[in-house]
């Protein structure tokens, strides 16, 4: 006698038996999850600690982001006897407000503080990088306007820029003060230099 084994009884036994082998192996839910970075520099590090080692790369990285915008204004390629473009000055300031977007990201996030000074220190902070981030970007808006010819609304957005830096002047710039000198001295002769083009 015969026993035929329909092909889906087959399917059915095999299908389960797979289920069965999955479940053995997924972790019950008493079983703590592998510590990451994050979690260890959670238990270890509080947010002052967290603070100083950012604020010290951060300080380190605007520089030199400021540098690289300063060196693509008209004023940076005379001095480097290099031709000034534009689209040069708007890709560096565009990376100038990415890095201080990064940096204020990164530090809004910050807690818990032990030290009220660092918390007010890292307040104070977020105001430089938010003015640093409106030069940046009224920097950028600028040099794209001259790129389209349009030399009054690079003007205004080059003022605008001007007045931003006031502000990160004023709010924890000491650490960059000679740097934001440069961009100001940039930005004035920038000003008068779309004015000329506009006449």
């Amino acid at each position: 006698m015969r026993i035929h084994i329909r092909p889906q009884i087959v399917l059915l036994t095999f299908a389960v038996l797979i289920v069965a082998a999955a479940g053995c192996m997924v972790p019950s839910a008493s079983t703590p999850p592998p510590a990451g970075p994050t979690a260890a520099m959670g238990a270890h590090k509080t947010g002052d600690a967290v603070f100083l080692s950012l604020y010290d790369t951060a300080q380190s990285d605007i520089a030199a982001a400021l540098e690289r915008m300063n060196r693509h204004f008209p004023v940076g390629a005379a001095t480097r006897n290099a031709p000034y473009l534009a689209s040069e000055l708007r890709s560096s300031a565009l990376d100038l407000k990415a890095t201080a977007d990064a940096y204020h990201t990164s530090m809004i996030k910050i807690t818990p503080f032990q030290e009220r000074e660092k918390e007010y220190a890292r307040n104070e902070y977020l105001k430089y990088l938010s003015s640093i981030r409106k030069v940046a970007g009224n920097t950028a808006d600028a040099a794209g306007a001259e790129m389209d010819l349009q030399f009054g609304l690079a003007q205004n957005y080059a003022e605008a820029a001007r007045n931003a830096l006031k502000d990160a002047e004023s709010t924890g710039g000491a650490g960059h003060r000679d740097l934001l000198r440069a961009t100001g001295i940039s930005l004035d002769d920038y000003i008068q230099k779309m004015r000329e083009k506009r006449a």
